[in-house]
């Protein structure tokens, strides 16, 4: 039985605090994120590069300062080992139409490189 997409996302927080250096990448950032996976949303909350919070279901109205949304199928394509041209990037995902981002472009942009590498998290195999 593989695990489900909701359950490799749900892995980004262990997995992100793990790892030191980018934990130094993303000292910088604070903020709220709404992501998407499928039709499943989730508060994701970076503290100084921290995840802070991830919590299924986020409440209504509950404000965010980036929302990313995408298919089932884009987080899967994503998440491969390794990605196929044209579904292994945030911004190519964008430009299929697989996904949207929306919400503080300065601040996506100011830490674009940290938000792609902690979304890319559940590529990796899980450790055991």
């Amino acid at each position: 039985m593989t695990e489900s997409l909701q359950q490799r996302f749900e892995s980004i927080a262990q997995r992100a605090d793990a790892d030191a250096r980018l934990v130094h990448r993303g000292r910088h950032l604070t903020a709220d994120l709404k992501v998407v996976v499928g039709d499943a949303p989730y508060l994701l909350r970076i503290r100084a590069g921290r995840v802070d919070g991830l919590q299924a279901h986020m409440p209504l109205f509950a404000p965010a300062d980036l929302v990313i949304r995408a298919t089932q199928e884009a987080w899967a394509a994503l998440w491969e080992p390794t990605p196929r041209p044209g579904w292994h990037d945030l911004f190519a995902l964008t430009k299929r139409g697989a996904m949207t981002i929306e919400g503080d472009s300065h601040l996506l942009f100011a830490h674009l490189q940290y938000l792609k590498d902690v979304l890319a998290l559940p590529r990796q195999a899980p450790a055991h």
